[in-house]
């Protein structure tokens, strides 16, 4: 029987406390500063993103070989889904030391920019830092060999359909890109990176998908006569791609409406399709399937 998430650790009770205090304290110092959300301040989400991957990944390394690689007192705060809160409270403590640092009234757009190229250059020191890391791991006989074609394929794949599929929906409705312009770009990018890299690592490494939905899409596609050429991941890579498009024609309007919680929203969703994909294209790229 397969599990729903299967390889999500829950941890103990102090760890999942300090977690959720960590992430109440951060959500109500931004709350009382409410600094300003832009589309660039979801950019700058996306490092910080992808750092939490890497941190997950780490963690899986170590998992797989038996190696220590973070200290046991804090080896918990990178499990899934742990990893997710952990990245969220550094960055946002990074958010709120940010917008202290750069914002000097509340009306300061200058000061609003700031906040993002500090958050934005902070998330992308740390997210080279730790990909660099990364490659040096991957250097190591007991892991490697790195395989850095299929992750690179995944991304321009991903970036030539992202640009297609939202070229189609500009064409069809051309507000919706007026509006959405990037946070639906990569909403787009986001989700279907995850459904492609999901599609190479069933059709072409072999690796089993994790999360019991996912699983059954690919599943019924190989039960289909098209399985003999397409595969089964196909399917998933379809479905990723129609639901994060209804959600940029379907709330399009939000973010023009409401630009802080509609690009927050946004931001939610890419987090979702990020994680995963960028979780898929880093074990990919270590060789681990």
């Amino acid at each position: 029987m397969q599990v729903p998430f299967e390889g999500f650790v829950v941890p103990s009770v102090e760890y999942t406390a300090l977690l959720v205090v960590g992430t109440a304290v951060v959500l109500a110092l931004l709350y009382a500063i409410q600094p300003p959300v832009t589309q660039r301040t979801v950019l700058a989400f996306v490092p910080w993103m992808i750092s939490g991957s890497a941190l997950h990944v780490f963690y899986q390394i170590g998992e797989l070989y038996q190696v220590q690689i973070y200290p046991p007192v804090v080896e918990p705060f990178f499990s899934a889904p742990a990893v997710y809160l952990t990245t969220f409270i550094a960055m946002g403590a990074v958010w709120v030391l940010s917008s202290i640092v750069g914002i000097r009234s509340r009306s300061s757009v200058s000061g609003g920019d700031k906040v993002t190229q500090y958050l934005g250059a902070l998330g992308l020191g740390v997210m080279i830092t730790l990909v660099g890391l990364m490659v040096w791991q991957g250097l190591d006989p007991a892991v490697g060999p790195m395989e850095p074609i299929l992750p690179l394929v995944g991304i321009i794949v991903t970036m030539v359909a992202t640009f297609v599929v939202y070229i189609l929906i500009g064409t069809w409705r051309t507000h919706i890109i007026a509006q959405a312009r990037l946070v639906g770009a990569l909403v787009l990018f986001a989700h279907l990176l995850d459904g492609i890299t999901t599609a190479i690592g069933a059709d072409i490494l072999g690796v089993g998908e994790r999360s019991v939905l996912s699983a059954r899409i690919m599943e019924f596609a190989a039960d289909l006569p098209t399985a003999e050429f397409l595969g089964s991941g196909w399917l998933f890579v379809v479905v990723k791609m129609l639901l994060a498009a209804l959600i940029v024609i379907g709330f399009a309007d939000y973010v023009r409406e409401e630009p802080t919680r509609g690009n927050l929203f946004f931001a939610l969703i890419v987090a979702l399709g990020i994680g995963p994909a960028m979780n898929n294209v880093f074990l990919f790229l270590l060789g681990v399937s």
